[in-house]
């Protein structure tokens, strides 16, 4: 558990001081939609360079979410790019990878310390409910609009079977589709608790095999190409502290 300056800082700066995983519980599509809408936002936008203390807390709770974050703004900064997109919309995918699991501060120790490959009912709910948290932490922070969607649907499916809303392929925004295609590789190519990494090989495999239900497919062959040209990521970038959304910053 958080003590001290650190805590109280997140404390402030989280959801108007708003339990992080409050009312966790197996809800409707619909029962989590008017929840999220409903949250009163805070008085005042923290800037965005705050969120830099939420990584730091991040990191310290969950070592392994901050690396993965940030090796997913790499990717996906990557696909990107090689599907045409330049400028403001690269960025703002850049940031919705390096946010995308900020959601995961909330996550019980016993979640995030899972060894087992299934996860208990409750267990589930509560990680299923991380894109909830992560959207509503950024909704009181100066993050673009088109972040925040990113955040909120990193884990929805084509085929309508994702969470937290079940949105189907034509709902769900661009950037949330790219951040997934490379949260799936990230995955499968790291070693986590419950988890030993595949090859890239193997992974690129496994994304071909979730194409056009899980993953677009378009999205999934252009992010195969980029792998085969340009390989694993392994140097993750800094976190938040050179991103701007006023200036002429770039990432």
């Amino acid at each position: 558990m958080l003590t001290g300056p650190l805590h109280s800082i997140i404390s402030v700066a989280f959801i108007c001081r708003q339990p992080l995983t409050a009312g966790i519980n197996r809800e409707t599509t619909l029962n989590r939609f008017m929840r999220y809408q409903t949250q009163s936002p805070c008085e005042t936008t923290a800037p965005v360079s705050k969120l830099s203390t939420i990584a730091t807390a991040l990191g310290m709770k969950d070592p392994y979410t901050l690396e993965h974050n940030r090796r997913v703004a790499i990717y996906v900064r990557r696909l990107a790019k090689r599907i045409g997109l330049n400028g403001t919309a690269a960025d703002n995918i850049r940031l919705g990878g390096l946010l995308h699991d900020i959601g995961k501060i909330g996550l019980s120790t016993k979640v995030l310390n899972n060894t087992l490959d299934r996860l208990s009912g409750d267990m589930l709910a509560e990680v299923q409910l991380h894109p909830l948290t992560g959207a509503r932490i950024l909704k009181d922070f100066n993050v673009p609009p088109a972040v925040i969607d990113f955040v909120l649907y990193h884990h929805e499916k084509m085929d309508g079977t994702g969470y937290p809303f079940g949105l189907r392929s034509g709902q769900i925004p661009l950037g949330a589709k790219i951040i997934r295609v490379a949260d799936c590789f990230d995955a499968i190519t790291t070693d986590r608790p419950y988890q030993q990494r595949k090859s890239w090989i193997e992974a690129l495999a496994i994304l071909r095999q979730l194409s056009g239900t899980d993953l677009s497919p378009l999205l999934v062959e252009a992010f195969i190409a980029d792998i085969k040209e340009y390989g694993l990521a392994r140097r993750p970038t800094r976190f938040i502290a050179f991103y701007s959304p006023v200036s002429a910053r770039r990432f």
